[in-house]
């Protein structure tokens, strides 16, 4: 049966909803759509501000970035034992290379270039090709020049031609993550010399160019961009793994509900970000596909490291004791979070449950307080990132049960990018963050968020007992029985010091009609449309 969009349907149903789409311009593209099995529809969360892929922003962003965009390599893919595929940490698909070569010493990385690569407007992805994106990122010294930094290349002159097909990566110090590394989206490539002709005296790099306009490398290029509304793609023809679907389109619904109504009615094929109270009612629904995947996304309650009364390690002792656990993963969240039980996130490698011990005990919570400087409690601001449950909710729930030890939270509810910033300059005391690493190891962590001067290290933990052999952790062979040992002894101290205090690891969830097959869930947390397929 050919699908085509009831839109007299979905303007009904936008309308009871409360959807805040205009009416006259809802889903137009779809009017001469292709039968369903060739038009994938999905509804997404969030509109695309730039087209850039190492513009950091929204996780939604990426989907579509991932759809025009190759790299040299991604994670390989495993079937779980329901059948659903979830990334190998341990295995490399080629994508754009054809293969690579690590050296004895994993100070240098040789990619060989399939020769079928090439860009959607036919000019060919070599080893030049590749140098000149990678070059573009050091020159614009934005996040794709820092990912390529942290995978060990700290200049341009460490990126070296080879020959037409081979591309070598001279790195300065040998990371663990030194191959999976360019599977980021931060440093996908680019056409560089195409970007480059776009240059202007206030845009030395074209960079302003590539916001609004690309030429993809990726698995789809744009047939219809719509600002504000909707982006059509139609696949690459010159990308080496060819897509399923034949028409991609991502129609921007910003509304929670509207977005569960339209899947569930069958309007469209896969939403992002449903909320995850509608998670739960939508497991089981006719119709639908509904998974779970474990991921990195950790949240912990942060505390200053610097400043009283959390300089007391009995006071940090006794929140640890009073937190509750249980309830969190209950109301935030809806149970669909793992418990976190250390300093590092859940599943990557490294990661041990041995060194936590504290579960809720509020008497423990009081006695550890009565050994304190602050027997009777104390007041402290707790900045909370507005419309997100796990902190809103989160938050009051750890606020009650402080209370009765005298310990009271004054939650402050502000936008994400205010909380962020002050995050960032280390000016918050107490509250509920997070950091997703992108690869599945506990040394990548470290080396964002767990010394003393990384990016993330928001409440600035110090401690050369565990850093040292957290960050010697970070250029040793991964698997290898010396690098495990590091990254338990980092596990020892900071649970032992409680640097920060572990709550939960949310489960990706990912809604779908139950007529698509083929998905694959990687680590970034990037919905990765083009693997889907209709099933016949």
């Amino acid at each position: 049966m050919d699908r085509e969009l009831d839109r007299r349907g979905f303007l009904r149903l936008v309308g009871a909803t409360g959807g805040v789409l205009a009416a006259g311009d809802l889903f137009t593209l779809m009017a001469h759509a292709a039968p369903a099995k060739e038009t994938l529809v999905v509804a997404v969360d969030t509109t695309f501000g730039t087209l850039r892929p190492d513009f950091l922003g929204e996780i939604t962003a990426y989907t579509l970035k991932r759809l025009l965009y190759g790299n040299l390599v991604m994670w390989g893919a495993r079937q779980r034992p329901d059948g659903s595929l979830i990334y190998d940490s341990e295995t490399v698909e080629h994508v754009l290379a054809e293969s690579h070569r690590v050296s004895a010493d994993r100070k240098t990385i040789d990619f060989v270039l399939r020769p079928s690569a090439r860009f959607a407007n036919g000019d060919r992805i070599d080893a030049q090709a590749v140098k000149a994106a990678y070059d573009w990122y050091f020159d614009l010294n934005g996040a794709g020049a820092g990912q390529l930094k942290v995978n060990g290349i700290p200049g341009k002159e460490h990126v070296v031609v080879v020959d037409e097909r081979t591309l070598r990566l001279k790195l300065d110090r040998p990371v663990a993550w030194n191959v999976i590394g360019h599977a980021i989206i931060l440093v996908a490539i680019v056409h560089a010399k195409e970007i480059r002709r776009h240059a202007t005296p206030g845009d030395p790099h074209g960079a302003k160019w590539l916001e609004t306009n690309t030429v993809s490398s990726g698995p789809y290029m744009i047939e219809e961009w719509r600002r504000g509304q909707s982006v059509t793609l139609k696949p690459n023809p010159h990308f080496p793994h060819p897509p399923h679907i034949k028409r991609v389109v991502l129609q921007i619904v910003p509304d929670q509900t509207t977005r569960r109504l339209l899947l569930e009615r069958g309007e469209v094929d896969f939403a992002t970000r449903i909320a995850t109270k509608d998670i739960v009612q939508l497991k089981g629904r006719p119709g639908l596909k509904v998974l779970h995947y474990s991921s990195t996304d950790t949240y912990w309650l942060g505390m200053t490291w610097s400043r009283p009364p959390f300089t007391d390690p009995h006071v940090r002792r006794a929140i640890a004791w009073a937190v509750p656990y249980k309830d969190i993963i209950r109301v935030a969240v809806h149970g669909l979070a793992d418990r976190a039980r250390s300093t590092l996130p859940n599943n990557v490698e490294g990661y041990t449950e041995e060194f936590w011990p504290h579960e809720t005990d509020l008497e423990k919570a009081r006695q550890e307080l009565a050994r304190s400087r602050y027997p009777r409690g104390f007041e402290v601001a707790v900045p909370v990132t507005a419309g997100l449950p796990i902190e809103e909710e989160g938050s009051v729930l750890i606020q009650q049960a402080l209370a009765p030890l005298g310990i009271r939270l004054k939650l402050q509810k502000m936008p994400r990018g205010q909380k962020f910033s002050l995050l960032v300059k280390r000016q918050v005391d107490m509250g509920i963050f997070r950091w997703q690493p992108w690869v599945a190891d506990g040394g990548y962590w470290i080396h964002w968020a767990g010394l003393p001067k990384s990016f993330s290290n928001f409440f600035g933990y110090e401690n050369p007992a565990a850093q040292v052999p957290g960050q010697e952790a970070i250029t040793l062979p991964l698997g290898s029985r010396e690098r495990l040992a590091k990254l338990r002894e980092f596990q020892r101290v900071s649970c032992a010091d409680i640097a920060h205090i572990p709550l939960a690891t949310l489960f990706d969830n990912v809604a779908m009609r139950d007529s698509l097959e083929g998905y694959v869930y990687y680590i970034d947390a990037a919905e990765q449309l083009n693997r889907l397929r209709f099933r016949t």
